[in-house]
């Protein structure tokens, strides 16, 4: 595979340190700035609500009062755990709003509403798993045809940082020719893509599905195909590896597909680009970020609280209920009202488990900072420590983690 031209993009992505297949880096785009590995929770900023009820969405609106550090939580700063998140266009189909609504959600960049106190980087994903069936966006007074063209001027409309083309994600049964048909469908789109974006103004990912690196090179290879190789080696500021959800519960196909496509990427000079993992489980990160992984995006956190479950860790939970919040330290358990919420004393059920919710986010930013120090510390000793102390002791983990020591960090011996 030949060396790639020189990118037109306008993004920076410096890794400033590695262990083993492990790296740590700075994802600069626009005014943002990301430090690398790094989660992206999901936010639904649009949730079937007005402008009076932060647009609502239960649980959704108790996160966006987080993020605000609205008078509603009990204020405080929790700004920096929102330094990156993920939206996605399909998240407007989620809800039967009507065309009025539509069009006052569209009608201005969220980072230019007074409402949403948010300056982080903001990653719009296509919602290609979603459209993949009826291909509408469906509203209570209109349907609106989902194209690639709509879903661009969606992600413009809404003020995007990154945005990735529309695409058809694969399935585990999918057989050779229907991810074929897949793949080729993806790049149709991917040349209207680029033909409607502008690197000098948009930061662009491309999406790539596969389970393998087989699967990963003839996606690509099929993606070459239509838009040629000086495009496809040029006009890219990262990757977003997609198809992964149904896989979620299974670490050592997400290790494979992970690793794999970090593989394809070196191979076909793309090493410098930044990867990024669509829709995870949060206890597979320390995993994928071992094995060469950037960026996640996952929405763990809030399933888990509206499921009552409690994180200690990014492995482990219990039922809230039964939760001795002083063992706890941080912001949301050291906040007697918050715990009070936490404890049943809250009118609403969004406000007991939105303050869950921040909690479980906070536990799965706090990991990811320790895995940052970790690949910052000389060799792989220390990522290798944290490996064992945080998930050899996880019995259903211990294989896997051993796997990636052995694969991506030189081994134990």
């Amino acid at each position: 595979m030949p060396t790639p031209s020189s990118r037109l993009s306008s993004s920076v992505f410096d890794v400033t340190h590695e262990a083993g297949s492990a790296r740590r880096g700075v994802l600069r785009i626009n005014d943002t700035e990301l430090q690398t590995p790094n989660l992206l929770p999901v936010v639904n900023f649009y949730a079937g609500g007005k402008a009076s009820s932060l647009y609502g969405g239960g649980i959704h609106r108790t996160m966006k009062e987080f993020m605000n550090g609205d008078e509603a939580i009990n204020g405080g700063d929790y700004s920096h755990y929102f330094d990156g998140v993920m939206t996605s266009v399909a998240s407007l189909t989620d809800y039967g709003i009507t065309r009025e609504r539509f069009e006052d959600y569209v009608d201005k960049p969220i980072k230019e509403r007074e409402l949403f106190d948010f300056d982080g980087t903001l990653f719009i994903d296509s919602g290609g798993f979603k459209f993949l069936g009826d291909r509408k966006l469906d509203g209570s007074d209109f349907e609106m045809e989902v194209d690639q063209k709509a879903i661009i001027d969606i992600q413009r409309d809404l003020g995007a940082d990154i945005v990735v083309n529309l695409d058809r994600p694969i399935a585990p049964d999918d057989d050779y020719e229907t991810r074929l048909k897949k793949a080729r469908l993806t790049a149709e789109n991917v040349d209207e893509f680029l033909e409607l974006t502008d690197s000098r103004t948009q930061i662009r990912y491309l999406t790539l599905h596969g389970y393998n690196y087989s699967m990963l090179d003839t996606f690509l290879t099929e993606i070459e195909k239509v838009i040629g190789r000086n495009r496809v080696h040029r006009e890219f500021d990262g990757v977003a590896l997609g198809s992964l959800v149904p896989l979620k519960d299974n670490k050592g196909k997400l290790i494979t597909a992970v690793s794999d496509c970090r593989e394809v990427l070196n191979d076909w000079g793309f090493e410098d680009l930044p990867l990024h993992v669509l829709g995870i489980s949060s206890s597979a990160i320390p995993l994928l970020a071992a094995v060469g992984a950037d960026t996640f995006d996952s929405s763990s956190y809030l399933h888990a609280a509206i499921n009552g479950k409690y994180h200690t860790s990014l492995y482990n939970s219990e039922p809230v209920d039964d939760v001795d919040f002083t063992e706890c330290d941080c912001p949301v358990c050291s906040d007697d009202a918050l715990v009070s919420r936490m404890e049943g004393d809250a009118e609403y059920q969004k406000d007991k488990l939105g303050a869950v919710s921040m909690h479980n986010l906070i536990v799965q930013k706090e990991e990811i900072r320790r895995i940052r120090e970790a690949i910052s510390s000389p060799g792989e000793d220390a990522l290798i420590e944290y490996i064992e102390q945080s998930l050899g002791r996880q019995k259903s983990m211990q294989q896997h983690a051993h796997r990636v020591v052995n694969e991506s960090l030189g081994g134990y011996f």
